[in-house]
């Protein structure tokens, strides 16, 4: 498998502090990427730089396995579709403005009517290419935003915050809309989401961004708070850590070291909560569960475990985890 981005201490700095810090970064072509961390921790900063709307203060970026260092030529852009958190169309039709998209990238107009047609086909909005952009709903805009960045037909989509401000329904045809783009041969999508169930389930892999930084953890579990002497305090939970750190302001804590069960365990493990089960779903063969301990908590169980615990929403249950689980920021 290709690379299609390769980030090497990279370090974007705004007022002489630094929003974002990536040593090493390879990302897959053909995968479907979801970045996942909170507003503020870095999404849209790293996007930008993937999108080359931006170059970093330090460090270098490679797309399809060659340096950029200069800005992009014409055919390196023309690999990339980039859609914006808040999109904009201009006046005219949803056909128009998809015209005028392929006109800049140099997309011979005899080509146009075939490439528009089979973008709105894609992200099921053939019926409205001749309303006006600006009466679109939220959701038809962000489709046609899309389609706009998809005509060209790139090797890279990359799309920031796509399901934020749209309904139920809107949000479930994305979905569909994003996993059938990412299923195609040849293709990559990169989407930002705050969303971390939302991001686990529709993506290959995921990045885990928390103050412009990459952690390893799954970011299913963050708190904020105090630490004092390896106790962290969230205001309604105190968590062991095993952390040097003097000075952390965030948790996260891996879901896959959760241990459930139904009474208290006696082990070596300095965290034990209990509280009451509240959600229950199943992605890729694994079952997550949402757990109300005052925070809420996610584990990761297997179908066995859901079995033999005989789990059902509303029960009570145990946590527990070793301080070791918890990484601090």
């Amino acid at each position: 498998m290709t690379t299609a981005y390769q980030l090497n201490n990279v370090k974007v700095f705004h007022q002489q502090q630094c929003n974002l810090d990536i040593p090493q970064l390879d990302i897959q072509n053909e995968q479907c990427v979801a970045i996942l961390g909170d507003n503020g921790a870095g999404k849209s900063t790293l996007l930008n730089l993937l999108a080359f709307l931006s170059t970093p203060q330090q460090g270098k970026l490679q797309l399809m396995g060659k340096p950029v260092q200069s800005g992009l030529t014409p055919a390196q852009r023309r690999t990339i579709g980039y859609v914006n958190q808040q999109p904009f169309l201009m006046a005219g039709s949803v056909a128009d403005n998809i015209a005028l998209a392929l006109k800049l990238q140099g997309i011979p107009a005899a080509l146009r009517p075939t490439l528009i047609a089979n973008a709105l086909q894609q992200v099921n909005l053939s019926h409205l290419a001749l309303q006006t952009a600006t009466t679109l709903s939220g959701g038809e805009l962000k489709r046609a935003a899309i389609a706009r960045a998809i005509a060209h037909q790139p090797q890279i989509l990359l799309l920031d915050e796509p399901f934020s401000h749209l309904d139920q329904s809107h949000l479930q045809q994305l979905e569909i809309i994003i996993e059938q783009l990412a299923a195609q041969a040849g293709k990559t999508v990169i989407f930002s989401t705050h969303d971390r169930l939302q991001g686990t389930a529709l993506a290959d892999t995921t990045i885990h961004l928390i103050n412009g930084k990459i952690t390893k953890s799954p970011i299913l579990n963050v708190f904020h708070g105090q630490l004092n002497n390896k106790v962290f305090d969230t205001g309604k939970l105190h968590i062991h850590t095993s952390s040097q750190y003097q000075h952390a302001s965030r948790i996260a804590i891996n879901p896959h070291e959760i241990i459930i069960s139904s009474v208290v365990l006696d082990s070596s493990m300095r965290n034990h909560f209990s509280g009451r089960l509240t959600a229950i779903r199943e992605e890729a063969s694994t079952i997550h569960l949402t757990i109300d301990c005052g925070e809420r908590f996610y584990a990761f169980i297997s179908p066995e475990s859901l079995r033999s615990l005989n789990l059902s929403i509303g029960d009570m249950l145990c946590l527990s985890f070793k301080s070791t689980a918890v990484s601090l920021f």
